[in-house]
């Protein structure tokens, strides 16, 4: 009770101070050796992504890509892929979610300023003229964009920091957006119908727990559909039938298979199930039916890697599946007539690349065939599965440098989330640690989708300890391999890799020789207090409740035990982060800073969750990469 009591006054106290804590201030030396580093950070940031593809009727196809520094739109042509694409004349703001009008001519996106979710819907012409916001800038955050196949109407979901409740908003092109129903709970849209009188909205409890409703859109009605009064279970996508008469969901449940279903959808009758078999612990990632009404698509979270399925929607019976490769497979929008799937490719030896899916060969072509200079010969990419402590398959996705000898020092990167996946494929970050010498494991510890409900909720709570130990046991089975030097294990990660690089650090001071923390909770009753509280309601199950578990939430905040980190922690936040505020950061900073555990605090003010800009990207890699070599030893780039 004496530390709960201690923790809070110290707690609320920074939250209420108006002042910061500094970030570092680097010297001539350092600043120095940080720019020959980014030289070579660059030939990774630079090998840019290309995604989230829409498919126009004139051969078109309009794509968000970083290959200037942010996530902008560009627009090239099916039968050109190697010419460069064009960039349309957008503000330079992280752009998401692009839809084609019925007009088969414009485009609606959404975009925010420096990383703060704060997401305007935007209009831009395909040739780049008629750039306008369909939104004010104030403090909403909208998001789950769906725009209506024939009708055009936009249909999306929008909250504040302050309130749980989510707004569900109607808005034409050309009209004022008009709010037709407000959800006390957490939620977004999940499809809306070709007409644009009714949507799918998801009301969402927990990672594990979801039920879905048909709204009606001018009245702003609801009608439960799935799963039945009584029932729980994870529904993950969901679409409305072609004709808008039935709507194709899943469900998760522990213990069984996860179930696709075909559903009235005026009553949420069942007319249709199937199971799948061949991968029984997987996630319900997308739902996509054609336009023509006789294809569904079906996109599996498979844990470490996605597959896909192929349906009939009439029925559900299984078709021939499309041949994918091992990675990972986002499903976008279908073209106008059903011909073609857009899909986003994430392979292990090269960059996000946009696609296409012949619905009728089910082969998969490249929409863009761009060079990526510098990258060079990508790391040696394997899954091995580990055995934890008790007894579960842990999987870790392996990267090596190629043609590498010897120990190498080894970086343990936890992926965010927690309800999330490490997936194995190339990323800037992997391909610049391995550049440099490193050999990287990206494991997918308790908590992580894709491996069943079971394992997803595995460390919840008071099970937090658990997910630790799948960190030890992924520190010791690293030890034991030729490759590994294991007085030079790092172990790293963003927002929630970030509180779980802390929480080892805390835990098994003596196994890690340093930790790099991005955007981490380190207090988790601080951030139960100011957080956006459409997050906070997942966490009151995964962590606890404010008020309720007040000594559960203090056992498992790294600055509880603060005092038992030694190893050097390199601490990266953004200023505009409206996920893990910056208070996170400063406390954990100030506690070190106390102790004299060597610390460098990195504060960006144009960056929100996470890292989304080039120029910060490489000076991350850089800073972070020149922090552990003047800790350990090191290869000079």
């Amino acid at each position: 009770m004496m530390r709960w009591c201690l923790l809070v006054s110290v707690a609320c106290g920074h939250a209420g101070d108006a002042r910061v804590v500094a970030p570092t201030e680097l010297d001539t030396g350092q600043r120095a050796r940080d720019a020959e580093i980014a030289a070579r950070a660059a030939r990774f940031v630079d090998a840019f992504s290309n995604q989230a593809a829409v498919l126009a009727p004139d051969g078109q196809v309009a794509f968000v890509s970083t290959r200037d520094g942010v996530a902008q739109l560009y627009v090239g042509r099916v039968a050109e892929p190697d010419r460069p694409p064009r960039k349309l004349p957008l503000p330079a703001e992280r752009v998401v979610a692009p839809h084609l009008l019925p007009d088969g001519r414009t485009l609606v996106f959404l975009s925010d300023v420096a990383g703060d979710q704060k997401f305007r819907v935007f209009r831009v012409g395909l040739d780049g003229s008629g750039v306008a916001a369909l939104t004010p800038a104030d403090e909403l955050r909208r998001s789950t964009l769906q725009v209506a196949r024939r009708a055009g109407t936009l249909v999306y979901t929008a909250h504040v920091l302050a309130d749980q409740s989510t707004r569900v908003i109607v808005q034409a092109v050309d009209g004022a957006p008009r709010e037709i129903y407000r959800d006390p709970s957490v939620g977004g849209i999940r499809d809306v119908t070709a007409d644009g009188t009714r949507a799918l909205y998801l009301r969402v409890r927990s990672d594990t727990e979801q039920t879905l409703f048909a709204i009606d859109l001018a009245r702003g009605t609801l009608v439960r559909l799935f799963p039945p009064e009584g029932q729980v279970c994870a529904v993950g996508d969901a679409s409305f039938t072609a004709d808008g008469a039935s709507v194709i969901t899943g469900c998760e449940v522990r213990g069984r298979p996860p179930r696709l279903v075909k559903l009235d959808s005026a009553t949420g009758a069942e007319q249709a199930h199937l199971d799948e078999t061949a991968a029984p612990n997987a996630s319900l990632e997308a739902i996509a039916v054609s336009p023509s009404g006789d294809l569904a698509i079906v996109a599996l979270d498979a844990g470490d890697h996605s597959e896909l399925r192929a349906l009939d929607p009439r029925d559900l019976r299984a078709l021939a599946a499309p041949r994918v490769p091992l990675g990972s497979i986002e499903v976008g929008p279908y073209d106008a007539g059903g011909k073609r799937l857009a899909l986003t490719v994430r392979l292990p030896d090269a960059p996000h690349e946009i696609a296409a899916l012949d619905v009728a060969t089910g082969a998969i072509e490249l929409l863009r065939r761009e060079p990526r200079p510098g990258l060079g010969t990508p790391p040696r990419a394997s899954i091995e599965k580990l055995t934890a402590f008790d007894g579960r398959t842990l999987p870790v996705n392996v990267y090596l440098p190629d043609g590498a000898v010897g120990r190498l020092p080894t970086l343990v990167l936890v992926h965010g989330g927690p309800s999330g996946s490490a997936k194995i494929a190339w990323s800037p970050a992997i391909g610049f640690w391995t550049a440099m010498g490193f050999a990287v494991l990206a494991p997918n510890i308790r908590g992580s989708t894709g491996f069943g409900i079971d394992y997803e909720e595995a460390d919840d709570r008071e099970h937090r300890i658990d997910a630790v130990r799948d960190v030890e046991t992924v520190n010791r089975w690293a030890r034991a391999q030729p490759w590994c030097d294991g007085d030079r294990l790092v172990i790293g990660g963003i927002s929630y890799g970030g509180y779980m690089t802390l929480l080892a650090l805390t835990r098994q001071p003596t196994l890690w020789r340093a930790g790099i923390d991005g955007s981490g909770m380190s207090n988790l009753v601080t951030m139960e207090q100011l957080e956006d509280q459409t997050i906070r309601a997942f966490d009151d199950t995964e962590f606890g409740v404010l008020g309720k578990d007040d000594a559960l939430l203090v056992e498992w905040s790294p600055i509880t035990q603060v005092d038992r980190i030694v190893a050097p922690v390199f601490v990266y936040q953004g200023v505009r982060d409206p996920v893990t505020p910056q208070h996170e950061a400063d406390q954990i900073v100030a506690a070190l800073r106390r102790r004299g555990v060597p610390v460098e605090y990195m504060l960006l003010a144009n960056e929100g969750h996470g890292v989304t800009r080039r120029e910060n990207i490489i000076a991350f890699f850089a800073r972070s990469y020149r922090f552990l070599a003047e800790h350990m030893d090191l290869q000079r780039p």
